[in-house]
C-alpha cells in the first residue's frame, strides 16, 4: 500500500503549527474513493476517525464542515485526526460502505501504532449517513473480523435516524432511504444497527437534534435496545439543526464541551 505522507504544515487551518505530518489521499483500497486524510499532532496520544454524511451517495472527507474545526480542536489535545471517504451508491450500498470503513479503521490502527497509540485509543465518529455506517460497523463483529479491525475506544454518532432501518422502510421512507436500502427486507435487516447489538459493542455517544427531524426518537429507541443488550449508550440532545451538529462540533461551545466530557469518561 502506498502512503503519500509528507512533513510540513497543514495548510489552511489555524492548528497547522501543531501538525508535524500530514497525509492527504492515503489509499486503504484500490477504488479512488477508498482514501483518507490524516492529520498528526506533534505529540500524538490518541486518534479520531471521522466519516462524512451525504445520504450514502455524496459528501467528501475534505469538506470544511467535516474536518476543519474538529481537527483544530482535537489536534492540540494530542489526537491524530483522520477524515475518511468510502465508496458511495450506486457503486456501494451502506453495508459495503461499512466494509470500506472497516478497512480504513484497520489501516488507521496500523498507522497510529507507529506513534505508540493502541487500537483501543481510537475513536470512531460519523455524521448523518456516515453515522449510520459507523454504527453499523460498530455492531457488525463479522465486518470487523474480516478487515482485521481491533476493538476501539468508542463511537460517536452525529444525528442519524437510520438506527432501525426496517422501521424506516415500512413507514413511507424518503427517497434517500429508498435509494440506499432498496426494497429487500433481508437487506434492511442486515443494514440495521439495532439488529446486531451485543454486550461486546460500544460505548456509544449519540448526538441528536432536538429541534429537527426524528433522530432523538431513533436515538432513544436505540438506547433502550442497547441497555437491554448491556451496551453503554449516552444520548446527547442538542438544540442544533442537522447540519449544525456536524459543522459546529469542535468550535468553542457547550456542545463540544459535552462531547469532550464524554470522551474523558472513557480514559
Amino acid at each position: 500500500m502506498y502512503f503519500r505522507l509528507f512533513i510540513g504544515l497543514v495548510l489552511g487551518f489555524c492548528a497547522s503549527s501543531l501538525a508535524t505530518a500530514q497525509g492527504r489521499d492515503i489509499a486503504y483500497g484500490s477504488h479512488h474513493l477508498q482514501s483518507m486524510d490524516v492529520y498528526v499532532p506533534s505529540n500524538p496520544s490518541g486518534a479520531i476517525v471521522m466519516l462524512h454524511g451525504g445520504a450514502w451517495r455524496a459528501g467528501d472527507k475534505g469538506g470544511r464542515g467535516v474536518w476543519r474545526d474538529k481537527a483544530a480542536h482535537w489536534l492540540p489535545q494530542g489526537y491524530v485526526f483522520v477524515s475518511v471517504n468510502t465508496r458511495l451508491i450506486p457503486d456501494a450500498g451502506p453495508i459495503d460502505q461499512a466494509r470500506d470503513l472497516a478497512a480504513a479503521m484497520a489501516s488507521v490502527q496500523r498507522i497510529v501504532a507507529q506513534h505508540d497509540i493502541e487500537a483501543n485509543q481510537v475513536l470512531l465518529m460519523g455524521h448523518s449517513a456516515g453515522a449510520h455506517v459507523a454504527s453499523l460497523l460498530a455492531v457488525r463483529q463479522d465486518l470487523q473480523r474480516q478487515a482485521g479491525v481491533q476493538p476501539w475506544q468508542g463511537t460517536i454518532l452525529l444525528d442519524t435516524a437510520a438506527l432501525d432501518v426496517p422501521a424506516i422502510m415500512r413507514n413511507g421512507p424518503a427517497r434517500r432511504f429508498q435509494q440506499a436500502f432498496g426494497s429487500d427486507p433481508t437487506y434492511w435487516a442486515a443494514s440495521s444497527p439495532d439488529n446486531y447489538l451485543d454486550r461486546r459493542d460500544g460505548p456509544f455517544l449519540i448526538v441528536c437534534s432536538s429541534i429537527q427531524r426524528n433522530s432523538c426518537h431513533a436515538a432513544q429507541d436505540f438506547g433502550e435496545k442497547a441497555s437491554a443488550a448491556r451496551v453503554a449508550t449516552t444520548i446527547l440532545p442538542v438544540r442544533l439543526r442537522h447540519s449544525e451538529i456536524n459543522r459546529t462540533l469542535g468550535q468553542s461551545n457547550d456542545y463540544t464541551q459535552s462531547v469532550d466530557n464524554w470522551i474523558e469518561t472513557l480514559n
